[in-house]
């Protein structure tokens, strides 16, 4: 069985339809934080040669990346273009080789998985919703996630944690269709 790829004709349905659309967006507003970062920089060099170096520009272009690179990552999960050491995969061929890409769709998947757990106890919303306030949240569970400002610009870092989430439900959303793609594969090849 050859392996999935970028542009495969294999139609999984609803899945690959949906994890389409969301690569389609999610390029996009990758680009659109690229293009941010860029005018940041500049911003900060013309700034700093004027010198009226304005402070909160490093930091936001820093944010910005990181923001970013997740949505990068998700396109990358989808498009099965991370880095990878693929010595195994090309030296098998046919069923072992079915096996290798299945195993590491479903590794992807379990590692997405155990990645969501991990959010909902840190960003911990059925409790922030229960508490009075953020402060008292804050106070009774040592859970700053909210409360914490960045350096410089002075709003919340969690406007810019929120891209975890974000980033857990796209790349479940690839991953479980790179996984249907490869069993659809397989099928068709059976």
């Amino acid at each position: 069985m050859a392996q999935p790829h970028r542009g495969a004709a294999v139609e999984t349905g609803f899945l690959r339809a949906a994890s389409d659309r969301v690569v389609w967006l999610e390029k996009r507003i990758a680009g659109a934080f690229v293009a941010a970062i860029f005018c940041l920089l500049i911003a900060n060099v013309v700034t700093r040669m004027l010198s009226i170096p304005v402070i909160w520009i490093d930091e936001l272009a820093v944010h910005f990346m990181i923001v970013g690179a997740f949505f990068g990552a998700s396109i990358a999960i989808r498009e099965r273009e991370h880095i990878a050491v693929t010595l195994l995969r090309d030296a098998l061929r046919g069923p072992g080789r079915t096996v290798l890409v299945v195993g590491v769709d479903l590794m992807v998947i379990l590692f997405i998985g155990a990645l969501a757990v991990i959010l909902w106890r840190w960003f911990d919303p059925l409790g922030i919703l229960a508490a009075e306030s953020r402060a008292a949240y804050a106070a009774a569970t040592f859970n700053f996630l909210y409360d914490e400002p960045t350096t410089t610009i002075g709003i919340r870092k969690v406007w810019f944690w929120l891209v975890l989430p974000v980033f857990c439900s796209t790349a479940l959303l690839h991953a479980s269709a790179n996984l249907t793609g490869t069993l659809c594969a397989v099928r068709e090849d059976a």
